[in-house]
């Protein structure tokens, strides 16, 4: 089981430290992620309508937890990030065979590719229990589905993202009161408080889903560690 790396308190100079290196896949893809959190930081964490007062768009717990959120990518202020950058280092990483990478480029595919054109790659993937591979792959096998299968059972897609990043969280992905995932949903989703992601997310799906979600993490960890490949809708 590999747990996702605990996030950078300098992301500027995590980038910067590594671009000697960035022939290494693993390399690549460390940096790309960097760039792409810091990216993403920086569209959420917009100037807002000058004409209303920040207070009222969002509490003060939140504009904390923004501020937490966007404090490690001080420094990329003055060198604006390049999303192109950003995905020629991951698809580096991907063709390298950095896994990690080819998980996180199943979700940059067109929604109305077919599924089934990749999913002999993905048991591979699984395999490692790299909770950052799970978290991706989940995203990617329920997104654009109205349905998917989990233990020959139809589940709603809503409800089997929301598992998968559980299972995710399960296998040591970063889900605490301090991680970037609970810090984001304060920030953006006024769930302050939270004791960590799992918790936050009981406070913003409705109670019946959350507690389908809940089960089926347990099935999907079981599955992932047996190699069940049936259970997981990618066998048939």
């Amino acid at each position: 089981m590999l747990a996702a790396p605990s996030a950078p308190h300098d992301y500027l100079g995590f980038v910067e430290a590594r671009r000697a290196w960035l022939s290494e896949s693993a390399v690549a893809y460390e940096v790309s992620q960097a760039l792409e959190e810091c990216y993403a930081v920086s569209l959420a964490l917009a100037p807002t309508d000058p004409l209303v007062p920040v207070s009222v768009q969002r509490s003060w717990a939140a504009m904390a937890a923004g501020e937490t959120l966007a404090a490690p990518c001080r420094g990329f202020e003055a060198q604006r990030i390049d999303p192109n950058e950003v995905l020629a280092l991951l698809r580096y990483a991907a063709d390298g065979g950095e896994a990690r990478a080819r998980a996180r480029m199943l979700l940059l595919r067109d929604v109305a590719a077919p599924k089934e054109e990749v999913l002999a790659e993905i048991p591979a993937l699984l395999s490692r229990l790299d909770a950052s591979v799970v978290r991706d792959v989940g995203a990617f096998l329920v997104r654009g589905e109205t349905d998917v299968l989990l233990g020959e059972t139809p589940v709603p897609a809503h409800v089997a993202v929301i598992a998968w990043e559980l299972a995710a969280c399960d296998l040591g992905y970063a889900c605490g009161p301090d991680s970037r995932l609970t810090l984001g949903h304060c920030a953006f989703g006024e769930t302050c408080g939270a004791g960590s992601y799992e918790d936050a997310l009981s406070r913003t799906e409705s109670r019946e889903d959350f507690e389908a979600a809940r089960g089926l993490r347990n099935g999907i960890v079981r599955a992932l560690r047996n190699a069940d490949w049936r259970w997981l809708g990618l066998a048939a």
